[in-house]
């Protein structure tokens, strides 16, 4: 499988990163959800202890690509986390992604269930 690829991000409202990926795939990640999963070293001790990393509070600083395969996020507390991008869009937690697709918020009416026709 080829590796995922963005074409455009965008805030959403105060709380969350919007993601256009390539492929038409569209994600909202909170950025407490984004921050709770950095992949850094001292972000794991804090989960493997227990803690989240971030908080309630979490703010997103700035976001940047990293060529075509990461991206950098800078936080208001001053962490930054780099992540591959196949390990940031595993984090999607959209209704396909968790499997529902029956279930969209947007993009569309839902998916007709297995054993119906799509309709025209």
């Amino acid at each position: 499988m080829a590796s995922p690829k963005i074409r455009s991000t965008s805030r959403v409202g105060h709380y969350a990163l919007g993601i256009d990926w390539e492929g038409g795939h569209e994600s909202i990640m909170p950025y407490t959800h984004i921050r709770a999963h950095c992949p850094c070293d001292d972000c794991t001790k804090l989960r493997e202890a227990g803690e989240l990393p971030g908080g309630p509070g979490t703010q997103l600083g700035d976001v940047e690509m990293l060529g075509d395969r990461s991206i950098f996020f800078t936080w208001t507390d001053g962490h930054e986390s780099v992540f591959l991008l196949p390990e940031l869009r595993a984090l999607c937690r959209c209704a396909y992604c968790i499997g529902e697709p029956e279930r969209p918020i947007t993009g569309g009416p839902p998916a007709p269930p297995p054993d119906e026709p799509e309709r025209a």
